[in-house]
């Protein structure tokens, strides 16, 4: 066995390669690109009322059926996108949240005009926590303050929740 096989980690990875992976390499870790933040906020939005272990092991599929979730790209699509994303079997077909994924493109473009970037406009947030996800929730669609929380924990945005028995809960 290698060392990252025998390290404990927090239990929702246990025993998925890809979900070791990205718990080890991704989670939590600062995210700046805007096309990568946006990738991220979509993926918790398809996530709510899903496994994380679903949706990461769709996310090829999702960056294919999203033109690579370029952020430019799918502000663009229209009523015939969405209805093609609706037939495509690799991803999770919720005609709400594939709206919002186009909505939210808008939003983000919107927001690096004014902002110069997404990271910026997620670091000039307030400090508290519950600010964040309220504001979040406010600016982009279908995002509720839990899913507000898994996204900026999953950014890097605020700490992150490791098992007290995972080898990075100290870190």
């Amino acid at each position: 066995m290698s060392a990252t096989q025998t390290r404990e980690r927090c239990k929702w990875c246990e025993e998925d390669p890809l979900l070791i992976q990205y718990h080890d390499e991704e989670w939590g870790e600062r995210v700046t690109d805007d096309d990568l933040l946006f990738e991220a906020l979509t993926l918790e939005i398809f996530q709510a009322g899903l496994s994380w272990r679903t949706i990461l092991h769709k996310r090829e599929n999702f960056r294919n059926a999203f033109e690579g979730l370029e952020i430019a790209r799918v502000a663009d699509f229209g009523p015939d996108k969405v209805e093609e994303l609706l037939q495509d079997k690799g991803i999770v077909r919720h005609r709400r949240k594939i709206e919002a994924t186009i909505e939210n493109a808008k939003t983000a473009q919107s927001l690096i005009k004014r902002e110069g970037s997404l990271s910026h406009f997620f670091t000039s947030l307030p400090e508290a926590k519950i600010d964040k996800q309220k504001i979040i929730k406010k600016t982009f669609r279908h995002v509720g303050l839990t899913t507000a929380e898994s996204f900026l924990q999953a950014a890097g945005f605020i700490g992150i929740d490791h098992d007290h028995t995972c080898y990075l809960y100290k870190r």
